[in-house]
């Protein structure tokens, strides 16, 4: 992964993960429209492979999500990470940023109009967290265990490429 993130190409990028699974990685700008396009991407892969279990659930915390790192964490004219993870005993969500602020999970106000999205997140996800980078910022990420979605194990790795599909 790389250390910063910079405007860099924004195309999905698949790849293979020695003995983990599979992941797909894409880098979007920091704009309002980006938690629709991150949610897109999302579901197309996890579509793709076959993933769908929880789909809805997954589409939801990357929204919460990548709707905190647009508005609280990437710096103007910097970049947000998304990475699905097919792993052995999980799927994961992951949304990098290069902000330098730590997200909290706070009970707002039920006048309030914001301030719930890591709470959806907690009652969604079966777990999430957040761990640093190499580089500056972090990754806020959430993570959906196999075993309590009824998704199917991951067949045995191997190491031949997946024509783009890892």
């Amino acid at each position: 992964m790389a250390s910063r993130l910079t405007n860099e190409a924004t195309d999905a990028t698949p790849d293979l993960l020695p003995g983990t699974g599979r992941h797909r990685t894409t880098l979007f700008p920091r704009r309002r429209t980006t938690p629709r396009t991150a949610r897109d991407f999302v579901a197309a892969t996890l579509t793709e492979w076959g993933e769908t279990s929880r789909l809805d659930d997954m589409r939801l915390c990357t929204s919460e999500l990548v709707t905190n790192a647009v508005l609280h964490g990437v710096p103007v004219g910097r970049l947000v990470l998304v990475r699905v993870e097919s792993l052995d005993e999980e799927l994961r969500i992951e949304v990098h940023d290069s902000g330098e602020s730590t997200p909290t999970q706070r009970v707002p106000e039920e006048s309030a109009v914001d301030g719930r999205g890591l709470l959806i997140v907690a009652a969604t996800a079966d777990s999430w967290g957040v761990k640093e980078r190499t580089g500056p910022g972090k990754c806020v990420w959430a993570a959906f265990d196999r075993a309590k979605n009824g998704a199917a194990p991951l067949p045995p790795h191997t190491t031949s490429p997946q024509g783009g599909t890892s």
